[in-house]
């Protein structure tokens, strides 16, 4: 797959040739989706003023009401008016709670319509790195990947995210977007996921952020863990005398996993000395004596007392 296209949006223009109205030509207060549907309203008050109006407190929680209300020819006009501004209300204070609440509507949109918003969200890389970053940008998007139905639309989410993913992970609300993806993703993506962290890991380990985040993600996805796991291990020294990375070595210490905490010490075996002098790598090798069996635990101090 070379590269992903946003998905035809023709059903966007299903209110195109609804003449826009002049907003304020027509009060909207007062009125229900169900009462301007009774009083035979074709052309919606807010008909052309859906972006303004999105970015108004107050006229963006009307816009919301409409959406759960469900009319679906107006939830269509609503989306035919936000499709190229996607990503300024995902960003902004008051219009990231449309799209949210498009993305939550259990009534009268698509999935289709749902596939066709996601692609335009994440067609542009550099936009899609924005909105993940951004405070506001972050909640729109755990929402809209806890809501995606389609597999090969999960699929090119994630394939558009592969490039930004070391740079989400040391950002503290990218890195929610990409524990989300773990989450809410099948493991077959889930694995491609921790594969890409695995080559990036150090980097990763190693930062005040990507640290917590990493393991957040080893949290939810042990058992499709074990690639990124041995990385860990083959660098245990590396990380372990870092002020965040040693964070991670102790993490998959006491995950406790078979022969993993065998492995990690023959990686440090003739080390212990030097780490246990070590400010943060000696909080490894106490987790270390801690969470492994007595053989392993006696071979350590066996080790330490011969190379004192």
């Amino acid at each position: 797959m070379e590269e992903i296209n946003p998905i035809s949006t023709g059903f966007f223009t299903s209110g195109s040739n609804i003449r826009n109205n002049d907003y304020g030509s027509l009060p909207y207060e007062g009125y229900s989706v169900i009462e301007m549907a009774s009083m035979r309203v074709l052309t919606p008050p807010w008909r052309g003023c859906v972006v303004s109006m999105a970015m108004d407190c107050l006229d963006c929680q009307y816009l919301q009401a409409v959406i759960e209300e469900g009319d679906p020819t107006y939830v269509a006009m609503i989306l035919s008016e936000i499709k190229d501004y996607l990503h300024q209300l995902m960003k902004h204070q008051f219009g990231n709670y449309l799209i949210q609440k498009i993305f939550e509507a259990k009534k009268g949109i698509t999935n289709i319509q749902i596939d066709s918003i996601v692609y335009l969200i994440i067609y542009d890389t550099h936009k899609l790195r924005d909105v993940c970053k951004n405070n506001h940008g972050t909640r729109v998007m755990q929402i809209m990947l806890e809501n995606i139905k389609c597999p090969v639309t999960k699929y090119a989410v994630l394939y558009m995210m592969k490039p930004i993913i070391d740079e989400l992970m040391k950002n503290v609300n990218g890195g929610y977007v990409i524990v989300q993806c773990v989450k809410v993703f099948p493991p077959t993506l889930k694995k491609v996921i921790l594969d890409e962290l695995a080559k990036y890991y150090v980097e990763i380990a190693t930062h005040k952020i990507g640290c917590s985040v990493l393991q957040t993600c080893l949290k939810d996805s042990e058992i499709l863990a074990m690639g990124l796991i041995t990385s860990i291990i083959s660098n245990a020294m590396l990380l372990a005398e870092d002020c965040y990375g040693n964070y991670m070595v102790q993490f998959v210490i006491k995950m406790k996993f078979p022969l993993v905490n065998e492995r990690m010490i023959a990686e440090l075996c003739g080390k212990f000395v030097r780490l246990s002098m070590n400010k943060h790598a000696s909080n490894v090798v106490e987790d270390l004596m801690k969470y492994s069996n007595q053989d392993d635990v006696n071979a350590i101090v066996e080790r330490a007392n011969k190379k004192h």
